[in-house]
């Protein structure tokens, strides 16, 4: 039996980096925010901006986030929470607010993160 210690140690990293946004409210200034770049971010999120930078990239790499187009051009990238991660990461409490974010996780259940996939299970069965 081989086990890939690589993975196994960058999920473990993507699953500390997601117990820590989940602490510090970092998803929710993503959820509020919609897109932004690092420095709007760190200012959002009371973080120096390179421990930002650094949290963001475990995010993106672990696939919790995704970089959109900035709408302001200049070539630049904004970080992006997907909906369908929302409710796995915010918690759900059954109210309005999640509704849309609730309804894309149903659908795309099965395309979640692996670092994603319990917790939105978990989400979908509460």
């Amino acid at each position: 039996m081989s086990i890939d210690l690589t993975a196994t140690a960058s999920e473990g990293r993507v699953r500390a980096s997601i117990a820590v946004g989940r602490a510090r409210g970092y998803y929710r200034v993503l959820f509020d925010a919609g897109p932004v770049d690092v420095a709007t971010f760190a200012v959002l999120a009371g973080a120096a901006e390179e421990a930002a930078s650094e949290w963001l990239a475990v995010q993106l790499a672990g696939g919790i986030l995704r970089l959109v187009p900035s709408p302001a051009g200049g070539g630049g990238d904004e970080f992006l929470l997907p909906g369908e991660h929302v409710v796995a990461l915010l918690g759900d409490d059954g109210g309005p607010e999640l509704a849309g974010a609730r309804a894309l996780l149903a659908e795309h259940r099965d395309e979640l993160p692996v670092a994603l996939s319990d917790l939105g299970r978990a989400s979908l069965d509460s």
